[in-house]
């Protein structure tokens, strides 16, 4: 995703906790789209690298997430990827509502990030998807979309 990531991991908890804080992210504007919880799929597939012993990605759309998010998440670079990824997210359907924005601030205040920090995010995964968008070759479609995300 996101090249200062690289070195990142999440042990089986995390996994699971962000996995199911992802969800919470995905069921804020009323559905769970299927581009949302694709993309959690995809997290949690890479995270867990084929262990056939965490739970299935299924069970954790129903399970109840870990009420100690603060002390799972304990070093800043797995804070940041989850918000990161929490923000990513919000926008796969394609707009970040002011309440997916503030679910992800709720999640951000469990796990013990500063707000100053998501906004930092919020910039980073801007940046990041406009970058996608950079090769195309419609310069006014880009434009378009980089004002929406603005």
């Amino acid at each position: 995703m996101f090249p200062q990531f690289d070195d990142v991991s999440l042990n089986a908890a995390q996994t699971v906790a962000a996995t199911q804080m992802l969800l919470r992210i995905a069921h804020v504007d009323g559905t769970r789209s299927a581009e949302e919880v694709a993309l959690i799929g995809q997290f949690y597939d890479a995270c867990r690298n084929a262990a056939l012993d965490w739970p299935a990605f299924a069970s954790l759309q129903t399970e109840t997430p870990a009420s100690d998010a603060a002390g799972l998440f304990t070093e800043p670079a797995q804070r940041d990827i989850l918000v990161a990824t929490c923000l990513l997210v919000a926008y796969a359907d394609g707009a970040l509502i002011d309440e997916e924005l503030a679910a992800v601030r709720d999640v951000a205040a469990e796990i013990g990030m500063a707000a100053a920090r998501v906004d930092e995010l919020l910039a980073l995964v801007k940046d990041y998807m406009l970058a996608q968008l950079a090769s195309l070759p419609d310069a006014h479609s880009v434009a378009v979309v980089a004002r929406e995300l603005g």
